[in-house]
């Protein structure tokens, strides 16, 4: 007789839609235990949350007892079965005797010596926490001395690994450790028998721990916190990694069983068990943010780091936004609480999860104001730095404040520090204030560590500081230097070509704009390559062909992605749509030294082209605007997601472009 726990504790989410508990398939059971005679077998059940449908495996405990089987159906019985009572008895402390046998435990030097200890002691009266210690203490031993001795192997004894006594006293172990329906003794011994690599039957335990503990979460005797470690315990459980997470995911009932009364370390400790989880997993998330959303108010720093840091592992997993705005304004309400290590940790895990809200933006503005210089935890600035860069967001409060950190701690702070906060500004097109002093410490910092920085990280600091005007022309001959470009050609194959694409521009662009430069000291290029380009852009720009032809008057006056001639091939010298003065002139090639004050070139800007805001270019757009402004081209900058929301509308999309269009005809040089 099979029974299957009755469906109405289940959690509101698992019932959405289909009641009850969405659609069960009873499929062919299957036995979980290959022991003759198991206690458990398996199913799956159908689990509906809003439009997403789940098969989950199920637990099943095969009934034998008449009684059980009332029990279980909700039918009152006046007698106590013999387990029910022995639960009821379990002492739920160590006793003064139990510390005393266990602190034995830790007196022998061998296996031998445990077995002694134990052997007049009747079964009867070893409790199953000294069973579970005796059984790790044994596996300890013996993997220390196999660790130490990995080549005696010669005059075994008959209680040593492999033997007959071995096998026949850790079965005896066991036999208490499950028949005594212990939490902690179940889960110590499936950590020891986890690590017991010197046992023939090795196998036959994990499976006989496993089935007790299966059959105790069915039966709702594991608190949650014991699920949640038996879960982590599962997740390393055998070597293959897919078995693992396929056993951990038979837990998930007992997790959603008890959700209505989770408290908020229960969440956390949940929290910790998705990264094991997989077919569960999404279920078990979506009962954890409602969980989270009613009670938050009431999280610690370590909770919201715990789980901001489970985020991080789950990569394919999409998570809430109003769970992330959820706890962007934890911080909001407690950033007074904050220590800076934790403060760090919080940014550095939002800036791998890729989010961002005006309440994290403004709590991160509110630690600038607050401490400013007074911060010490250098990692923190550098880590807000990077997060600002990677979500391109330009505040003047913070920027303005990371200029003021380095002017008062730059000789404190590492090459990778100074990368990290040098690089921001340029990036972000924002210029420091108190500029002076800052660009004069900058350049005595890099002058002094100029060969501690890698190659690569070195050209594209020096690169972003000509987007905002400030020409290193000092650094050109280290530069342009042999040894340089050995230790250049040095870095792996990608990076070398990232350095000299990016030393190509360096190159370029003091030559353009910067009167003193000596060179260019690089060869042009002769040989035909890919490029990468971006495929939005490209798409777009074909699209605006035709409406381009309607403003323009002609067609063939138009071409898409022109080359600059007498320039790198770079994806800031590839114009979009270039508007020729006549169908003649689109036969020639302009770009640098040429005349090219007839010629309209016209940019197609995504949004990583814009600060979070929109409204201000990041530095290489507005470095590649004013370049192709000082050669001559008059420039019309199109914004994508307007172009391609106004597709459906011909009439508006022409007349957003004849704006733009006369706009930048009229622009004065």
């Amino acid at each position: 007789m099979s029974l299957l726990r009755s469906c109405k504790h289940f959690h509101p989410l698992a019932r959405l839609a289909v009641s009850p508990l969405a659609v069960a398939r009873l499929s062919a059971v299957r036995d979980f235990s290959s022991r003759k005679g198991g206690r458990i077998s398996e199913t799956s059940v159908f689990i509906q949350t809003g439009h997403k449908i789940t098969e989950l495996p199920v637990v099943v405990k095969k009934v034998k007892d008449v009684w059980e089987l009332y029990r279980r159906m909700g039918i009152d019985t006046k007698v106590k079965q013999p387990e029910d009572q022995h639960l009821l008895a379990l002492p739920k402390k160590l006793s003064e005797e139990e510390k005393e046998i266990i602190s034995g435990f830790n007196r022998c030097y061998n296996s031998s010596s445990i077995f002694r200890l134990l052997e007049p002691i009747p079964s009867s009266e070893v409790t199953p926490q000294v069973a579970a210690q005796a059984y790790r203490k044994i596996v300890e031993l013996e993997n220390t001395y196999e660790a130490r001795n990995p080549n005696n192997i010669e005059n075994r004894r008959s209680d040593q690994p492999h033997s007959f006594f071995r096998s026949a006293f850790i079965s005896s172990l066991l036999d208490i450790i499950c028949n005594s329906k212990d939490p902690g003794a179940i889960l110590e011994g499936l950590t020891s028998v986890m690590r017991d690599q010197n046992s023939d039957d090795q196998d036959i335990y994990k499976a006989r721990l496993l089935e007790e503990l299966l059959v105790c979460v069915t039966d709702g005797m594991f608190p949650l916190q014991d699920i949640c470690k038996a879960v982590h315990i599962l997740s390393i459980f055998y070597p293959d990694h897919k078995k693992c997470r396929q056993v951990a995911d038979k837990l998930w009932f007992g997790i959603i069983d008890q959700s209505k009364s989770m408290t908020n370390e229960d969440i956390v400790a949940v929290f910790t068990t998705l990264p094991h989880l997989t077919k569960s997993r999404n279920m078990i998330l979506k009962v954890l943010e409602e969980k989270a959303g009613d009670s938050w108010q009431q999280f610690k720093t370590g909770d919201v780091v715990e789980i901001l840091r489970v985020l991080q592992e789950l990569k394919y997993d999409r998570i809430s936004q109003g769970f992330m705005r959820m706890l962007s304004g934890w911080l909001a309400v407690n950033i007074h609480t904050v220590t800076e290590q934790e403060m760090l940790a919080i940014v550095y895990s939002f800036l791998q999860l890729e989010y961002m809200d005006t309440a994290l933006v403004s709590a991160l503005e509110k630690i600038i104001k607050k401490k400013g210089c007074q911060i010490m935890e250098f990692d923190l600035i550098c880590t807000i730095c990077s997060y600002c860069l990677a979500m391109r967001i330009r505040s003047p409060t913070i920027l303005e404040g990371v200029g003021q950190y380095f002017i008062e701690h730059h000789q404190s702070l590492t090459v990778p520090q100074v990368t990290a906060i040098a690089g921001i500004f340029g990036h972000l097109d924002f210029h420091p204030a108190n500029g002076f002093k800052f660009w004069e410490l900058l350049e005595l910092v890099l002058d002094l560590k100029f060969s501690q920085f890698p190659p690569v990280d070195i050209i594209n600091l020096l690169v972003s500081f000509i987007y905002i005007e400030k020409f290193p022309i000092n650094f050109t001959n280290k530069l342009f230097n042999p040894f340089f470009l050995d230790r250049l050609h040095s870095q792996s194959e990608d990076l070398v070509a990232i350095s000299r694409q990016q030393l190509k521009l360096y190159d370029t662009t003091m030559k353009l704009e910067c009167r003193g430069y000596e060179g260019p000291f690089l060869p042009k290029d002769t040989n035909y390559r890919m490029i990468n380009t971006d495929n939005r852009v490209t798409r777009t720009a074909s699209k605006l062909l035709d409406p381009m032809a309607d403003v323009v008057g002609d067609i063939s006056r138009l071409g898409k992605s022109v080359v600059l001639s007498s320039l790198p091939l770079h994806p800031l010298y590839i114009v979009d749509l270039m508007v020729y003065p006549t169908h003649a002139a689109s036969l020639l090639r302009f770009g640098f030294q040429t005349n090219n004050s007839n010629n309209v070139a016209v940019l197609v800007l995504t949004p990583e082209h814009y600060d979070q805001t929109g409204e201000h270019l990041v530095g290489s757009q507005a470095m590649r605007v004013r370049q192709l402004t000082i050669m001559g081209f008059k420039v019309m900058c199109v914004n994508m997601q307007m172009a391609n929301k106004l597709m459906m509308h011909p009439k508006k999309l022409r007349e957003y472009l004849q704006k733009l269009y006369t706009d930048a005809c009229n622009t004065k040089k």
